[in-house]
């Protein structure tokens, strides 16, 4: 196992538990499987520089498990490419140590959200309510872990450099405004 801090946009950051996907149990397979473990904590992170890219070859990630791409080509963000970064609501594991007893480890659970804005010696936890959800195009210190000889990459927190506000995509009828109630 390596871990990692790299600076990095981010697009689709869904990394609070008032905004996780939740996957859909009457969905395609890999949906039903998210729903299954009650959600997941996920975001595209975009490399903000090749070298990054270069760094976890050489250290042996993956790059293309059960033949996907690891790092995808995507849109203007960064260095234009980017990788999923997840981490399961729920993903505890049973194993057994050397006298023989279960112990349980969780690897999943709400990844650390850390505010950045002002610096580091400004540090404080980032509130959704507060601060709102994060949007396309925030810059993060993104700390993700590699595992399984770098066929794995977990999500473990985010420190917020340069907050973008999020904007909902959907644009709403007339029809949808004639419901809503302030």
């Amino acid at each position: 196992m390596a871990k990692y801090t790299m600076e990095m946009v981010l697009e689709y950051p869904k990394v609070f538990e008032e905004n996780l996907d939740m996957g859909n149990p009457d969905g395609p397979r890999v949906a039903q499987a998210i729903a299954e473990k009650g959600g997941q904590f996920i975001v595209n992170g975009y490399f903000t520089e090749e070298s990054q890219i270069d760094l976890l070859l050489s250290e042996g990630l993956d790059p293309s498990p059960m033949n996907s791409q690891r790092i995808a080509d995507g849109s203007d963000f960064g260095i234009g490419k980017f990788m999923k970064l997840k981490r399961d609501k729920n993903n505890i594991k049973v194993f057994q140590d050397k006298s023989g007893r279960d112990v349980e480890v969780d690897y999943g659970g709400t990844p650390k959200v850390v505010d950045l804005t002002k610096g580091e010696g400004n540090k404080r936890m980032w509130s959704f309510e507060e601060d709102g959800a994060l949007g396309n195009g925030t810059v993060a210190k993104v700390q993700f872990e590699t595992y399984s000889n770098g066929a794995g990459v977990r999500l473990m927190n985010i420190g917020v450099v340069n907050h973008v506000k999020y904007e909902s995509s959907s644009v709403m009828s007339e029809d949808d405004k004639l419901f809503m109630v302030d």
